[in-house]
């Protein structure tokens, strides 16, 4: 598959695909929000009023992959999401009880369906192809690109993937409760020096136009991905996956690691790099985006951009080998939950 092109909203300004990680965001808090762009570029100002944050700044990423690649409408949308629009669902369940079961505004109700995002999408832009919306928790992307593999197999010739995010007072208590959270405030950027205990949450959408062939807007190809629900293991799974894919470890010019600053998830990736990618270029990002469910969109985005810009902004560097980056492994983890993606160079 071919990433053709791609749109991002996240924690750092990367809503515009002319600057890559320019300008950097520094937070000093365990949660950290979008930056939002003018939402009125890609909505009617009277439809803008009645959507909520969230569909906002996840249509919009949507809307702004398709005008990257060039692609008015996509033959297919296939959306991943963790938590889909929980705080939406709460709204409308406290208005219900606090008017005793009474009259209440639909809106809330109507907008808190998982798949609201990428009906907008399709709606707005005229796909009444299949349309999908997948929530296998920390695997939600990796399901929706099983999904657009399928398609491209069966003859479609772009498919729209994706993710959206948002950190809402329930998901941010549940992981306070779970102490998964840094209970003390710090730096996002110092994210990685602190040898803490807990993440900092984040909150994002990210799309990509997925296609079947590459053209004058393509940025990369994706090789392969897998997913493992296993911490043992993992660096026989990691050899197999690459020898499947007729790769050696040698051959692995760039690591992006899935990293979040809690020192029990990123303890696998010190041990892994030191065995497997010790001269491997080493790079990390949720430090950017804060950790979700579907941050691993925010990883492409920025992988992505790096073949496009042939430059790897300082940010993401943890150990520069000065290598042209021909190959990308991509390896996310949360707890026991890992992923594997090889991206090459067109």
């Amino acid at each position: 598959m071919y990433i053709n092109g791609i749109g991002c909203i996240s924690p750092q300004p990367t809503f515009n695909n002319q600057v890559f990680l320019e300008e950097i965001k520094e937070y000093n808090t365990n949660r950290i929000y979008c930056v939002d762009t003018d939402y009125s570029k890609f909505f009617d100002v009277t439809a803008l009023r009645r959507m909520s944050r969230i569909v906002k700044y996840g249509t919009a990423a949507g809307l702004i992959a398709l005008n990257d690649a060039g692609i008015k409408t996509p033959d297919a949308i296939s959306t991943g999401t963790g938590y889909g629009l929980l705080e939406l669902s709460q709204r409308f369940l406290r208005d219900f009880i606090s008017t005793n079961e009474g009259v209440v505004s639909p809106t809330s109700f109507i907008q808190s369906t998982h798949n609201t995002v990428s009906s907008n999408i399709a709606l707005l832009t005229a796909c009444h192809g299949h349309n999908n919306t997948f929530s296998q928790k920390w695997f939600s992307l990796e399901s929706a690109l099983y999904d657009a593999q399928f398609l491209l197999k069966e003859g479609k010739q772009n498919v729209l993937v994706g993710t959206y995010e948002e950190i809402g007072e329930f998901n941010y208590a549940s992981l306070m409760q779970t102490n998964d959270l840094q209970a003390e405030p710090c730096s996002n950027l110092a994210m990685f020096s602190q040898n803490n205990d807990g993440v900092i949450v984040g909150e994002g959408a990210a799309y990509f136009l997925m296609a079947h062939e590459q053209n004058t807007t393509t940025y990369c190809k994706l090789k392969a991905f897998k997913t493992a629900h296993n911490n043992e293991n993992i660096e026989i799974l990691l050899q197999e996956f690459l020898a499947k894919n007729n790769l050696r470890n040698a051959d692995v010019d760039v690591v992006m690691n899935g990293m979040n600053g809690d020192k029990s998830n990123d303890a696998v990736f010190n041990t892994i790099n030191k065995n497997l990618f010790e001269d491997a270029t080493q790079l990390a990002y949720k430090h950017l985006c804060g950790e979700h469910m579907t941050a691993v969109s925010f990883a492409i985005y920025a992988i992505a951009q790096i073949f496009k810009q042939q430059q790897i902004p300082s940010t993401l560097v943890l150990k520069n080998a000065e290598r042209e980056s021909n190959v990308i492994l991509l390896h996310n983890k949360y707890k026991s939950y890992h992923s594997f993606f090889i991206f090459e160079k067109c």
